[in-house]
């Protein structure tokens, strides 16, 4: 199963240095996410080179797992966004977190859960 999340709130202070970290609401956000879904036994967990969204992954997975970076998600390309969700392993679940367009991407073209 493909789960998906939308990388937590920013911090707006350093919005302007073009790659912020998690604002504090984010990381509260984040916390309260995991535990409603602590449940969920993640296999893998992908996220882009963002500061917000491996943030958020982490919050998510703690050490758990070991958080992939990939630029395939830093990508506005939509076939390498599709390409790089194709190669996943269909019997494994995995945690993919990124900016609203990615997941507005990958939710529109692969059944997957977002978690809110």
């Amino acid at each position: 199963m493909l789960y998906v999340v939308k990388s937590f709130r920013e911090d707006k202070y350093t919005i302007g240095n073009g790659n912020p970290p998690l604002s504090e609401e984010g990381v509260e956000f984040g916390k309260k996410l995991k535990l409603r879904n602590n449940a969920i036994n993640f296999d893998k967990c992908y996220t882009s080179y963002k500061l917000k969204d491996f943030g958020s992954a982490l919050i998510l997975v703690g050490d758990k797992l070991v958080v992939e970076r990939t630029h395939s998600l830093d990508s506005k390309n939509k076939e390498e966004i599709i390409n790089f969700i194709e190669s996943f392993p269909h019997d494994k679940s995995i945690l993919l977190v990124a900016s609203d367009e990615v997941v507005s991407i990958v939710k529109s073209n692969f059944d997957c859960m977002e978690l809110k």
